[in-house]
């Protein structure tokens, strides 16, 4: 009996060391306060494309505005239609990224959605919102970019700033919500990056890169792993002899912001043809084959050095505004430039139209037709 039990306490000891052991081993994590989730796996830009880790990064992008509105929601859910259901049609599209316009407005909690909205199942406070949308683009799988659109939602409608700051919104406020945006990245690793301000044409490109500078180490202080996207400037500057669109100046070749970190800025200029603007040069005897040297003055010099694609282009793709796209497709592809956001899925977007027609369900196929041969799909 006795030695029964000895047997017993001893097969208990043993038992209990064991376990001990074990604990030891694989403690179970404890939260702390205050510390941030680990950053998402680094996003690098190069001049031969865009990486996330050593795995390429395909970017065949669409804008869908409606965010940086006084709305404060995507457009096009008033008719009926979901966010899920949008995005999914952008990818069964081929598209593999989104570009988000935002406002100040939607970054933090306070502010509501229309009703529209609401009814097509989106949450009625803004910032909310913006989550719901970054949340449904992962479930589709898609990229996505941020876009510092403006940050006064009342002057949409062809009058942007201009600039990333102003009437009564500070250069701090700017730099907080750079900061916000980053912050929000961290819950969305497929969010690879921040674009810092569209469209900056009321600056110089001195002006501008230095505040490019500043917003990039607002960004990379709370999230390193992002991408930082610059854009060009207007006519501010020296143009290389052409007028150029907003965001489109690059022809000042001291473009570098941040030269201790080459691999986390992407240039994103924009530009556009005929049906946006009626640019001189679309009236060139020579017109579309007097395009590349223009191109080329504005932004295509970098292509192949530096880490480059465009942030928006577009048009109603008609007349010559569709020989303009043509040509502009063929440069893209002649140059190896395969980082692009065409604007826009709206149908609502007064120059251009959309890649969806008026009942924001049909699809233009003559745009798409284009755009698949930049995704290498014809």
């Amino acid at each position: 009996m006795l030695r029964n039990q000895a047997w017993i306490l001893l097969f208990v000891l043993q038992a209990l060391l064991v376990a001990g052991c074990a604990g030891l081993r694989t403690p179970a994590p404890s939260p702390t306060p205050g510390v941030r989730p680990p950053a998402p796996s680094l996003y690098r830009a190069t001049p031969q494309g865009v990486f996330r880790g050593d795995e390429p990064v395909p970017l065949y992008g669409i804008n869908w505005f409606g965010l940086e509105t006084p709305d404060r929601a995507p457009h096009g859910l008033w008719t009926g239609r979901t966010v899920a259901d949008f995005l999914a049609q952008m990818r069964d599209l081929g598209f593999t990224a989104l570009r988000l316009p935002l406002s100040p407005q939607v970054l933090t909690p306070g502010r509501p959605t229309p009703s529209w909205a609401q009814s097509a199942g989106y949450p009625a406070d803004a910032s909310e919102g913006l989550r719901y949308v970054l949340d449904e683009a992962r479930k589709a799988g898609l990229y996505v970019l941020l876009d510092f659109h403006t940050y006064s939602p009342d002057r949409i409608g062809g009058n942007l700033p201009g600039r990333p700051f102003g009437d009564g919104y500070s250069k701090a406020d700017w730099l907080a919500d750079l900061r916000r945006m980053a912050e929000l990245s961290r819950e969305f690793p497929d969010v690879f990056g921040i674009d810092l301000c569209n469209e900056p044409y009321a600056l110089t490109w001195r002006e501008w890169r230095g505040l490019a500078r500043e917003g990039a180490e607002a960004v990379l202080s709370v999230n390193p792993s992002l991408l930082v996207i610059v854009e060009g400037v207007g006519n501010a500057s020296p143009n290389g002899g052409w007028p150029a669109f907003w965001g489109e100046n690059l022809a000042d070749r001291d473009v570098e912001i941040a030269p201790e970190r080459a691999e986390r800025i992407l240039y994103l200029p924009h530009t556009y043809g005929p049906s946006v603007y009626r640019q001189p040069y679309f009236d060139a005897p020579d017109f579309p084959s007097n395009m590349p040297v223009i191109w080329e003055a504005h932004f295509g010099w970098m292509a192949g050095t530096y880490p480059l694609g465009i942030g928006e282009f577009g048009g109603r793709y008609e007349g010559d505004d569709r020989v303009w796209q043509d040509a502009f497709a063929d440069y893209l592809l002649a140059k190896s430039i395969r980082i692009w956001f065409y604007w826009a899925l709206n149908p609502n977007s007064g120059d251009t139209g959309g890649v969806l027609l008026d009942d924001w369900e049909t699809v233009h196929e003559g745009k798409m037709a284009l755009l698949r041969r930049l995704m290498g799909r014809e």
